[in-house]
């Protein structure tokens, strides 16, 4: 259980597709109010998921940059890559190669990444690739559950309920995901809450710790 944050370096949150860093969003919030150099990427702007879903890919960019003013995270701090959604196995190694320019650009003290348990093939490759590229730095795991067929508890976070406000207002940010089962405010709230009582207190976030340096 973390009560405070004693990283050396920036935080670099590495999100497949945007919205994905719904899942550390409260953790995010915490580091930023604490002070932290936050930077977030994501992967890819998912344009075959959007038309599938009538949506212009504009607007999930829109909805993710809005997201990450909601968090806190700066403008400069913003990155992204435009990797083929849903085929990220297949380009494993340009994957790669960007996380090992994004470690020599900010020499990050924290990563969070997706949880190794995550079975998007998108995120699952990002997990790994992420585990190859930082092994010398701390790495911890973010829970999307609805992806997941196990959860390890390793790592609890807590959460004032200031915290769980930003996460759910990035989340709010997302109209085009409405759609989906797991996009709403009840599910991560109760999940906060759940998370909460394994840490004996009001609201937490759960992570994998991959690596943990000191």
């Amino acid at each position: 259980m973390i009560n405070s944050f004693s990283f050396q370096g920036p935080v670099l949150v590495l999100a497949p597709h945007p919205d994905d860093e719904i899942g550390c969003g409260g953790m995010i919030a915490r580091l930023i109010e604490q002070g932290y150099e936050v930077h977030h990427y994501y992967f890819s702007d998912c344009e075959e998921s959007n038309k599938a879903l009538g949506h212009d890919t504009s607007q999930l960019i829109e909805e993710c940059n809005a997201s990450r003013r909601v968090l806190g995270i700066p403008s400069e701090n913003w990155g992204c890559f435009d990797f083929r959604v849903r085929y990220f196995p297949e380009q494993r190694q340009e994957i790669l190669e960007s996380l090992i320019k994004l470690r020599s650009k900010l020499r990050p003290g924290l990563v969070l990444a997706p949880n190794k348990s995550d079975i998007h093939q998108d995120h699952s490759t990002i997990a790994m690739e992420a585990i190859r590229a930082f092994k010398h730095c701390s790495i911890l795991g973010y829970e999307l559950p609805w992806n997941m067929l196990e959860s390890s508890h390793d790592c609890l976070v807590k959460l004032d309920k200031k915290h769980l406000d930003v996460k759910l207002a990035s989340l709010a940010c997302y109209k085009s995901q409405g759609s989906r089962h797991y996009a709403n405010h009840k599910f991560f709230e109760s999940l906060a809450c759940i998370r909460g009582v394994q840490a004996q207190t009001e609201y937490a976030e759960c992570y994998e710790v991959i690596r943990m340096v000191y």
